[in-house]
């Protein structure tokens, strides 16, 4: 794990001397798909993005995945800002891990932007993915390819954005399906529900009006369970709400963070 630590690939952009913001990606991703909210946020603020162990240019296997070591990951990599606690912002696992380092370190955690994700699942959903974990363990990645991306993705964006889905599709089909089924392993267990109501930072939920993964009701009790958080629902927008539509959630973000200085 330590060398996992020492070795994760990160980018930091924009100007220095605020409070960093830290974009944490989705399971299968990367750090690449943030580059609009980068653009954004990068003319203003301090921003740094990373690959998840195993994704991208971060080394990682199975064994490297429970909710702990990534907040321990993400814990260091605000550690080696130099530049104090930091604004997380995470999407969909990103958001779960997130909040697991906001409940671990809320020394290190300025604010919240949690985003497609959850904080625990109904045991229905919690099998359907232990059942995820093992048909990409007995089929590989490309046996899970078209029901992440009707997960992800609204018809609309499937239709009119052809160039994401090849290039989110490309991306996938790399991933080691042996980690990606270890991530879904330990999604199935989440279960924040007893805690999160201890974050105290500032938070801000946002969720797509048609997520079929962490639908607004998901995201209406983690707004509601956060002290003071608030809930925005993007029209028209899935899971990968960042990607589909980012400048509504570049606008959300922007508000946010600049209303706290």
């Amino acid at each position: 794990m330590e060398d996992i630590k020492r070795a994760i690939h990160a980018v930091r952009t924009g100007p220095r001397g605020g409070t960093p913001i830290v974009l944490v990606h989705p399971v299968g991703l990367d750090l690449g798909y943030w580059s609009a909210q980068v653009e954004a946020l990068g003319r203003t603020h301090d921003v740094v993005t990373y690959d998840l162990p195993g994704h991208g240019r971060s080394p990682g296997g199975p064994e490297d995945w429970s909710f702990d070591q990534a907040a321990e990951v993400l814990a260091n990599l605000v550690r080696d800002t130099d530049a104090g606690p930091a604004h997380l912002v995470g999407l969909s696992v990103g958001g779960m891990i997130a909040q697991a380092t906001a409940l671990a370190h809320p020394d290190l955690v300025t604010s919240l932007s949690l985003i497609g994700t959850a904080a625990s699942f109904p045991e229905a959903g919690r099998a359907a993915i232990r059942a995820r974990a093992q048909a990409t363990r007995d089929g590989g990645m490309g046996a899970m390819l078209q029901s992440s991306l009707a997960r992800w993705f609204s018809p609309d964006t499937m239709a009119q954005q052809p160039a994401l889905i090849d290039r989110v599709t490309r991306t996938f089909l790399a991933n080691d399906p042996a980690i990606h089924a270890a991530m879904w392993d330990m999604i199935a267990e989440l279960d924040f529900t007893a805690e999160i109501s201890r974050i105290a930072c500032p938070t801000l939920v946002l969720v797509g009006e048609l997520d079929p993964s962490t639908p607004p009701a998901t995201a209406r009790f983690l707004a509601e369970t956060i002290p003071g958080a608030e809930l925005h629902i993007i029209p028209g927008a899935s899971h990968m709400v960042p990607f589909e539509q980012p400048e509504a959630v570049n606008d959300h973000l922007l508000r946010f963070l600049v209303g706290l200085g």
